[in-house]
């Protein structure tokens, strides 16, 4: 990627995190990028696309990082174990992310609906895929892979977030601990 394009990002992520999308100017991006207005125009054709280009690296960035954590997994246990570790590591790196993140899948859902469905897609239909293993090999219970999937994602999520937003600190190995108890008291036999 290039280098201003990378300060974009970064500009774009620390703005929207604390300001979300609709409040923040494209003026203000630039500003932070240290980048002029126009240079944002080159590589973005306007807010959305700068939006939705955010949400689609991040979460090609964490499909990515899940797929090579699971590749040499074959437990569906393990598998999912990995799967809450990285989401937990991506997060604790990239916090202002996170909560760009979930303010504008829950607070402009409708204006990025399609985006967010076809990244969120590909990222949890490897969940969905180690579920199903877990459910064929009898360590899962039979439950609806794309509710479970979902609901992990939900959860690693919006836990994230709570310790992004309401403590000073963030233990990713309790936090992953506590995700396990829970998530896999419902979900193993």
């Amino acid at each position: 990627m290039h280098p201003k394009k990378e300060r974009i990002f970064a500009a774009a992520i620390k703005k929207f995190s604390y300001k979300g999308s609709t409040s923040t100017t494209m003026q203000e991006i630039a500003k932070e990028a240290g980048v002029g207005k126009g240079t944002l125009y080159r590589y973005f054709d306007n807010k959305e696309d700068l939006t939705s280009s955010l949400m689609k690296m991040g979460f090609e960035e964490i499909t990515n990082d899940i797929k090579e954590a699971v590749s040499q997994v074959d437990d569906p246990i393990m598998k999912l174990e990995e799967m809450i570790d990285v989401q937990l590591q991506f997060y604790n790196q990239h916090q202002n992310f996170c909560k760009f993140l979930t303010r504008e899948i829950w607070g402009y859902k409708n204006k990025f609906e399609e985006n967010i469905k076809e990244i969120r897609g590909n990222y949890t239909v490897i969940i969905e895929e180690v579920i199903a293993q877990g459910i064929e090999s009898g360590q899962f219970k039979d439950v609806n892979v794309e509710t479970a999937a979902s609901s992990l994602v939900g959860m690693v999520n919006i836990t994230a977030l709570h310790w992004f937003l309401f403590k000073e600190n963030f233990p990713i190995n309790e936090i992953k601990d506590d995700i396990m108890k829970v998530y896999f008291a419902g979900l193993t036999k």
